[in-house]
């Protein structure tokens, strides 16, 4: 496998928050254009950075693995333990304002809360991001985030969803042993 000296590790608290924030955004073309248009919006960082500091968060730091260039985050990759439940980020209205809250809000009780809902049907854990950095795509980028995922958790049934149209990233899990159980309309 290609990996263009890239490594990939646990996210840590010190790491560049604004990468994490842009590319968890990146991970989601319908969901996260809901809340925020732009990835680097100050809003979304500071609600990431918050989700990475809180236990039993979607995003918290043990979560989240990252993929490392020339010491730079080019790819993300958020894992959660099914059977436990989860939440979004405590105190919502001290991280970020109203109107950003209102668009938060649905997204929340539409998606997440449905996705950690479903989690507490599994056993393992479920993938629920991955992104890589357009420009170091077809590099061993994403699959070396999803060795190390497996590394870490392959001793556990690992799901994921993924969309239907997004031919490259079911080639890749395809290719790492993934099958398809479930096909969604």
């Amino acid at each position: 496998m290609l990996n263009f000296n890239s490594q990939c590790r646990k996210a840590n608290l010190s790491d560049n928050v604004e990468a994490i924030a842009k590319y968890l955004h990146l991970t989601d073309a319908y969901i996260y254009p809901r809340i925020c248009e732009e990835p680097l919006d100050k809003n979304w960082i500071n609600l990431v950075n918050a989700c990475m500091r809180e236990e039993h968060n979607i995003f918290n730091v043990q979560h989240l693995s990252v993929a490392l260039r020339n010491n730079n985050i080019v790819g993300v990759l958020c894992v959660i333990p099914c059977g436990t439940v989860l939440k979004f980020a405590n105190n919502l209205n001290d991280i970020v304002p109203k109107e950003f809250l209102d668009r938060l809000k649905p997204v929340i009780d539409g998606y997440f809360a449905p996705l950690i809902s479903e989690s507490l049907s599994y056993s393992g854990y479920n993938i629920t991001n991955v992104c890589v950095d357009d420009k170091h795509q077809n590099q061993g980028v994403g699959g070396l985030l999803l060795s190390r995922c497996i590394e870490e958790y392959g001793t556990y049934p690992i799901h994921l969803d993924v969309i239907a149209s997004n031919a490259n990233a079911i080639r890749l899990y395809k290719n790492f042993g993934f099958e398809i159980s479930n096909e969604k309309g």
